[in-house]
């Protein structure tokens, strides 16, 4: 059957809705421009499989298309929200709808068209050093094609041309001071190269249906006849021409483009198993994605159920970024299903994914997921443990970037949901700190180590549970411990890296890791605080004696961690100036902490015997403390 893609959208919410079982919208803002860019050119997309379910039972969830969608992870802020800009499907009640299709392939591309051609996306522009929070920071983009950008036309009489066509999302004026859409003049090498963006939204009406060809054609006319350029007027007509032309493809290629579709008459359950076989054997979604399909999929859940996975999923993000905002990129879809999926012992590996049965993992899973906590919060034990394991990491300020991997709050929550007695508390957070510092050093916390690790915390776990996360125990049950080799090799090896940015403490080569294993007095502290200090300044090293290997400013051996308030205040200052700067037990505190060696006073005439020692005694206390033979108790 081939329908247009001005018959479908113009369905979609109306007559075609999505089954539970579907994936979210994922998405991005790129691979829809290019869908767009495919449908004007004629190339094919692929297939839409559409379940009548006039044959199905009435078991079923059913979803609206997103119109207006929020695109990425983290908090948003309210004038987003009451623009109704969602980032996961809303859930419909079947009786207040007249539903006669549920789309089971086809999906992103369907959803994709929707909100090209009859909404809007939002994307955050902040970067890492603005707050999800702020609206500023937030813009609304519709898409827009170039309607001066066609491959029949290089130029327009002169006028310089994209010579192509073009679609992009381009920023309204509805949260940004300026829009984006509209006349716009690129200064090229060879010239200028003149667009102008046209919302596609302005050719068809609210519900997808195709508007009055004059009406579209006269708004065109207006909008060339007031651009704003130097333009003769065979130059002006030509820019007509070249517009009109657009316009025409757009209708033509766009809105006129065939989609094949297909129709199925099976049950339910027939159903789920055309679903699974779609995307394995077509373009796969991420392990993740399939995951989650094939939670929502397993049965219960109908509309009775009162566990809706896709909306619990949303509840939890929105609920754990709010509290832990430190780590809001990090709490995603993706990252929330490992942690499920390390409940079961398994990881998010293609293989294992596609392995998984209805009737064995699945459920476990589920199973995992709906149970209550201790508090009587229906569906929360799942969340309280994840929430447990950031409490533990931010107690100790530990943050995205200064943690070897996110996968370890995901073994801390896994911690927590099997040992519902532990609490976040100093011995819990002192085990998380050695855990990060540890492995830090040996690069462990890879995939394949952390899913190993996961498997290990219910192997090893005594019958009464844990009260301590186990984190030495794991390490050890891999042989992942550190060796007098390893310490000789991270002590000699460690440097101040230069091209870290501001914060990024324990990404200096291993060198926070090294000085915080020294001394456990530093998970005291806010690790996002600490900041790898030179003792001997870099500005100093030219005033310091040398013999013919140079001053190696940067070694382990002349850093030390220090309170990031503190090592502002040293500045440049020489040790020995900025110690005696301090009252006695102050410089005492930073000496013993530090591993200053004993009876060599830090001057300029001392400084490579200085740090010789002290890297000789950090080796010797590493060795005592965390060689193979003294494991930690």
């Amino acid at each position: 059957m081939m329908e247009t893609l001005e018959d479908f959208v113009s369905k979609l919410n109306e007559r075609a809705f999505l089954p539970g079982l579907q994936r979210e919208f994922v998405w991005d803002e790129e691979q829809i421009a290019m869908l767009f860019d495919s449908f004007i050119r004629g190339y094919p997309v692929g297939q839409v499989t559409l379940w009548d379910i006039d044959s199905a039972e009435d078991n079923f969830t059913t979803y609206e298309f997103i119109r207006k969608y929020i695109d990425g992870d983290g908090r948003v802020p309210r004038r987003v929200r009451d623009r109704d800009a969602r980032r996961y499907n809303k859930r419909i009640a079947v009786e207040d709808v007249i539903c006669d299709y549920l789309v089971i392939d086809g999906q992103q591309r369907l959803n994709s068209a929707y909100v090209g051609l009859c909404g809007s996306l939002f994307t955050y522009s902040g970067g890492s050093a603005g707050s999800r929070a702020d609206e500023r920071f937030w813009s609304e983009k519709v898409l827009c094609i170039n309607l001066l950008g066609s491959p029949e036309f290089r130029d327009a009489d002169g006028l310089g041309l994209a010579g192509d066509y073009e679609f992009e999302f381009r920023a309204t004026d509805t949260l940004d001071p300026e829009s984006e859409i509209g006349y716009e003049k690129t200064s090229m090498n060879d010239g200028d190269i003149h667009r102008l963006w046209f919302p596609v939204h302005e050719f068809v009406t609210e519900g997808g249906v195709e508007r009055e060809t004059s009406t579209v054609d006269h708004e065109v006319e207006q909008q060339i006849e007031s651009l704003e350029l130097s333009a003769t007027g065979p130059q002006r007509r030509a820019l007509h021409r070249v517009a009109q032309r657009v316009v025409t493809k757009f209708r033509q290629n766009v809105l006129g483009y065939e989609l094949p579709s297909t129709t199925v008459k099976y049950s339910s359950q027939e159903v789920h198993t055309i679903f699974s076989r779609i995307n394995l054997a077509g373009e796969s979604p991420q392990p993740y994605q399939y995951t989650q399909s094939l939670l929502a999929t397993y049965c219960p859940y109908t509309e009775e159920d009162t566990f809706h996975p896709r909306e619990k999923l949303k509840s939890h993000i929105e609920t754990l970024s709010d509290r832990h905002p430190a780590f809001e990129t990090e709490i995603t879809r993706q990252f929330l299903t490992r942690c499920l999926i390390y409940l079961i012992n398994e990881d998010l590996l293609q293989t294992t994914v596609e392995a998984f049965s209805k009737d064995e993992e699945v459920k476990a899973m589920r199973d995992k997921w709906i149970a209550p906590d201790d508090m009587g919060n229906p569906h929360g034990r799942f969340e309280t443990a994840i929430d447990r394991g950031f409490q533990t990491v931010g107690n100790v300020g530990l943050a995205p970037k200064s943690m070897p991997s996110i996968l370890l709050v995901a073994l801390l929550a896994k911690f927590y949901y099997e040992n519902p007695d532990a609490e976040v508390n100093e011995a819990n957070e002192r085990a998380a700190f050695r855990f990060v510092a540890k492995s830090q050093l040996l690069n462990a916390l890879t995939g394949s180590q952390a899913r190993s690790m996961a498997q290990s915390l219910s192997d090893l776990r005594p019958e009464d549970g844990f009260e301590t996360f186990p984190g030495n125990q794991l390490l050890d049950d891999l042989d992942l411990h550190l060796t007098a080799e390893h310490v000789d090799k991270a002590v000699e090896n460690a440097r101040y890296d230069n091209a870290a940015s501001d914060g990024d403490t324990f990404t200096h080569k291993g060198v926070a890791a090294i000085l915080a294993l020294l001394d456990e007095g530093h998970a005291d502290l806010d690790i996002e605080r600490l900041s790898v200090d030179h003792i001997y300044p870099q500005a100093c090293a030219d005033d310091i004696p040398t013999d013919s290997d140079g001053v190696k400013i940067h070694r382990i051996g002349n850093l030390q961690l220090l309170d990031a308030a503190e090592n502002r205040r040293k500045g440049d200052t020489l040790p020995e100036e900025w110690l005696s700067g301090l009252g006695e037990a102050e410089a005492d505190h930073y000496r013993t902490v530090n591993r200053y060696p004993e009876g060599i006073p830090p001057t300029l005439e001392t400084y490579q015997e200085f740090v010789e020692q002290r890297e000789a005694a950090m080796k010797e206390a590493l060795k005592e403390k965390y060689a193979v033979s003294t494991v930690e108790p």
